[in-house]
């Protein structure tokens, strides 16, 4: 946890944990990537017991996306994509897209869409 938190303090932007495990947050690793070229948002590969000891009080959407900004405000799940969006350029315009309604409601529909809390939404393999 120490590790965690020394990364966090050294780095100005946000930090990004995120489990490469479902679709979703492939694709918007994929999209930060290609647009981070300030280098403002970290990504850090996790797993289930690394976003478990940054969040003492675990929440389902925390399995798969965490972000952390520098003063260690913390965002789970479909609730960090805007936070995420806001850090890229020009990223401030499809941030704003969540002040619509139903925008964050689609995403959360995203995130979970491959969760393991939703077997029945798996796609078939």
């Amino acid at each position: 946890m120490a590790k965690s938190e020394t990364t966090l303090q050294l780095s100005s932007g946000i930090t990004v944990f995120c489990n490469k495990n479902t679709a979703f947050n492939r694709n918007l690793l994929a999209l930060v990537k290609h647009w981070d070229r300030r280098g403002k948002i970290h990504i850090m590969p996790s797993s289930r017991s690394t976003l478990l000891e940054a969040d003492a009080q675990p929440s389902e959407d925390q399995e798969t996306l965490l972000a952390v900004d520098e003063n260690g405000v913390k965002w789970n799940g479909a609730e960090a994509v805007p936070i995420i969006f806001k850090n890229l350029p020009f990223g401030k315009l499809a941030a704003a897209m969540y002040t619509l309604p139903g925008t964050m409601w689609v995403t959360k529909q995203l995130c979970e869409m491959e969760s393991p809390r939703y077997p029945h939404r798996q796609p078939s393999r």
